[in-house]
């Protein structure tokens, strides 16, 4: 029997699109994270400190927990450990983070990061929407979030995720790993499309709602399919089936506009 579509009661109508000024400025809109997410990531924070000591810098979380969109159960969470010197294999945020299992944590060095230039498109999100932990503040130290090509996060590498989701979803062990896949790609299937219309119309977002809003308008054929591929990234299936049909409507409309930012 064939799993139903999910119905557009899943996504709800949350989410911030921030208007830039005439020079392409955006608001800084990071905040704390709302309780009881905000208690658990400063005791993680408080456990980098007590292990690194002076070698630790401060912890940064982006995304829908500091943008006050976060929902448990459905949300992400993305963290930056800023830190002098390897990572520690033997801190897990898992132990500390119940609002979500699927937690992704990344470690930087402080000085590496504000001076290279591969880090730019996580300087601008952050800049944009992040909020610090920690004994010192690396946000205040970023320049001030301006919209430009280094803004755009997926459209730039459509090829490459189109052409891998079906081995991720082929490798995935359990129907929860094939549902992760499935939010995955739809997630970057709305933005990306969102990220066509953003430097036009000088606005930006990383909420769901507010980007399918705008890619819906921009794409009428296709909003139908914008809608259900962003009620998939929020209300995942594992049915290949369903995928397959988003993937192939928004996929070839995507390659197109990548070729035309070349």
């Amino acid at each position: 029997m064939e799993t139903p579509l999910v119905t557009a009661s899943h996504l709800k109508p949350i989410g911030q699109l921030s208007q830039a000024d005439e020079h392409g400025v955006l608001p800084r809109i990071g905040k704390a994270p709302e309780e009881p997410l905000f208690s658990e990531l400063s005791q993680f924070a408080e456990k980098l400190k007590l292990e690194l000591g002076e070698r630790f810098h401060c912890l940064a979380v982006r995304g829908s927990a500091s943008r006050g969109t976060f929902v448990k159960g459905a949300s992400d969470i993305d963290l930056v450990v800023f830190a002098h010197g390897p990572a520690l294999q033997t801190i897990s945020p898992e132990h500390w983070i119940t609002q979500t299992t699927d937690i992704d944590l990344e470690w930087l060095e402080p000085e590496d990061f504000l001076q290279s230039f591969r880090y730019q498109w996580l300087k601008f999100s952050l800049s944009y929407s992040g909020y610090c932990f920690g004994p010192q503040n690396l946000l205040a130290e970023l320049p001030a979030p301006t919209l430009g090509p280094h803004a755009i996060a997926h459209l730039h590498h459509v090829d490459r995720w189109a052409k891998a989701w079906p081995a991720y979803l082929a490798q995935a062990k359990t129907d929860g790993e094939r549902k992760r896949v499935c939010s995955w790609l739809m997630k970057r299937i709305v933005r990306s499309l969102f990220e066509a219309e953003m430097l036009k119309r000088n606005v930006y977002s990383r909420d769901l709602y507010p980007c399918a809003e705008i890619a819906s308008e921009a794409f009428p054929s296709h909003a139908r399919m914008i809608w259900r591929a962003a009620e998939l990234a929020v209300a995942p299936t594992s049915e290949l089936s369903l995928i397959r049909e988003v993937a192939d409507c928004l996929l070839p409309e995507l390659l197109n506009l990548q070729s035309r930012l070349r």
